[in-house]
C-alpha cells in the first residue's frame, strides 16, 4: 500500500506556520538544519529558522534523484533536476503568502534550491537553535556532538522537547497561510 505525500499547499501551510507562529520550549534545543516535510511530486522541503543573514531558509530539494551517465568519465549529472523557474515559483509563492523573500540562491539545474525570508522566525525558534549550537550543557567540551561520544540523556531529551510542524491532512489547496505580526 502506498502512503499519499502531502501536497505542496499542505507542507507549506505546517512550515510556515512551525517557522513563524510555533513557539519552542526554552528547554528545547533545535538541530541548525531545521524540519524537513516531504510532499508529492518528488520534493521534500526544509524550514530553516536561522539561516543565511540570520534569517529563515525555505529549502526544496528533488526527493529521489536519478542520475544520467555521462559517458566514460564517471561523471553524473541528475535526470530530474528542479525545473526550470521552480525555485522562483517557489519565492513567487511564499510572496503571494505575505512572507517577503529577500534572495533565492541554487535551483535549475541542480536538486536544491533556497530561498532566504526577509522576516525573522519566531523568537523561540531563534533561541532553540541557539541552544544547539551552543552545545551540551552538561558536557560543553563535547560541543553539539555530545550523543555522539556518550550517552547523554540531557542532550538527547532537548531534542525530544522540540515542537515539530504537523501537516494538516485537510490542507487549504489554496494556501491561506498568513503572517503575524
Amino acid at each position: 500500500m502506498t502512503t499519499q505525500r502531502p501536497t505542496q499547499a499542505a507542507v507549506l501551510d505546517a512550515g510556515l506556520h512551525w517557522l513563524y507562529e510555533t513557539g519552542q520550549p526554552d528547554n528545547a534545543h533545535a538541530q541548525n538544519h531545521g524540519e524537513m516535510l516531504a510532499a508529492d511530486d518528488n520534493r521534500t522541503y526544509r524550514f530553516i529558522p536561522v539561516g543565511a543573514r540570520q534569517r529563515p531558509v525555505v529549502v526544496v530539494d528533488v526527493t529521489k534523484v536519478e542520475w544520467t551517465d555521462n559517458g566514460p568519465n564517471d561523471l553524473k549529472t541528475p535526470a530530474n533536476p528542479l525545473r526550470p523557474g521552480e525555485l522562483e515559483a517557489l519565492a513567487a509563492e511564499l510572496e503571494r503568502r505575505g512572507f517577503p523573500v529577500e534572495t533565492t540562491w541554487n535551483g535549475h539545474p541542480g536538486v536544491t534550491g533556497s530561498v532566504g525570508l526577509a522576516r525573522p522566525a519566531h523568537p523561540s525558534q531563534i533561541a532553540a537553535v541557539e541552544r544547539y549550537r551552543a552545545g551540551c550543557p552538561e558536557h560543553p567540551q563535547r560541543r553539539v556532538f555530545c550523543d555522539c561520544d556518550c550517552d547523554c540523556e540531557a542532550w538527547r531529551a532537548g531534542f525530544r522537547r522540540v515542537v515539530r510542524p504537523v501537516v494538516e491532512a485537510a490542507a487549504s489547496a489554496a494556501g491561506e497561510q498568513r503572517p503575524t505580526a
